[in-house]
């Protein structure tokens, strides 16, 4: 249930009044230095009321939050359905990268170690065949090199 404000004390009412300076400052600027300044008050301040959740700050932060990010959602929809072929969208992904990564930064997850152990496998066999001796061809004609082969072959040489 929210604050009733009207029944807080002289002290705590601007303070509330302040929290909400910033919270809608902090709304439109996801800016917590910036929010801070436009409220009066300090950055520490801001944790100190986040960690004591000091009239109920904390879900009210939060909900700030959460609002910001849905309005640069709302603004990357606009923005895609006003783009034509040479946009470039590069810096409004970078924004939604950045502030809902769970939903639209790719993650890569392997679903399990078969690729890894195919690798281990893999380097070592590797090292296995570079320690075996490696027995040089002395260097034959090209006419010795066709009867060789014709003899592996099973064929007329």
């Amino acid at each position: 249930m929210p604050i009733d404000i009207k029944t807080l004390p002289l002290g705590q009412r601007k303070t509330y009044r302040r929290q909400d300076k910033f919270l809608k400052c902090y709304k439109e600027t996801r800016s917590r230095s910036v929010s801070a300044t436009v409220a009066g008050v300090s950055s520490p301040t801001i944790t100190m009321w986040i960690k004591k959740d000091y009239l109920e700050f904390a879900e009210r932060y939060e909900e700030a939050d959460i609002a910001f990010c849905e309005n640069l959602e709302q603004l990357a929809l606009e923005r895609v359905k006003m783009q034509d072929a040479k946009s470039n969208p590069v810096l409004l992904i970078t924004l939604l990268n950045a502030n809902l990564p769970n939903k639209y930064r790719p993650t890569v997850v392997m679903a399990d170690d078969t690729a890894k152990s195919v690798l281990t496998e893999l380097r070592q066999l590797a090292k296995e065949s570079k320690q075996e001796p490696v027995q040089e061809e002395e260097e034959l004609t090209a006419i010795d090199q066709v009867n060789n082969i014709l003899k592996e072959k099973g064929g007329m040489a």
